[in-house]
């Protein structure tokens, strides 16, 4: 059984925690990148045999990431793909590609914002998170 908890939101980047069987699995990050297909998007499979009209009228793509500290198997590759593709609406402006990396230090970390950078680093992210003090957090209260 695949479970996975939110361990970051932010406006256009989310990065998830997924386990499966009790273990973890991987680390997920979707990021909007509220841009086209770049050149090198291009040339991935299934992209590659598209009409190029057809790719460059998505205007807006979502990078998923798929984060372990080895490569994955193929049956938690699939399972991670098909899950993760549902979390996108595509229409015929909005798409997405989905990668897997490889950070062999990934799990020797805790949650924090240099850990989170430094998957970003990984999967070639422009994204840079940036510290923030913890005073300005907005807390719901029952005032």
């Amino acid at each position: 059984m695949i479970s996975l908890n939110r361990v970051l939101k932010l406006r256009d980047l989310e990065i998830f925690r997924v386990f499966k069987n009790g273990s973890i699995l991987a680390y997920v990050v979707i990021e909007d990148t509220r841009n086209p297909f770049t050149e090198e998007d291009k040339k991935m499979d299934p992209l590659c045999y598209m009409d190029e009209e057809d790719i460059n009228e998505i205007l807006n793509v979502f990078k998923i990431s798929l984060i372990n500290d080895e490569t994955f198997t193929e049956e938690d590759s699939i399972a991670l793909r098909l899950y993760f593709s549902d979390f996108v609406n595509n229409t015929h402006l909005t798409n997405f590609i989905i990668k897997e990396y490889v950070q062999e230090d990934l799990y020797d970390n805790d949650d924090s914002v240099e850990f989170f950078n430094k998957m970003l680093q990984t999967i070639s992210s422009n994204y840079i998170i940036e510290k923030f003090d913890e005073t300005k957090w907005i807390y719901l209260s029952q005032d």
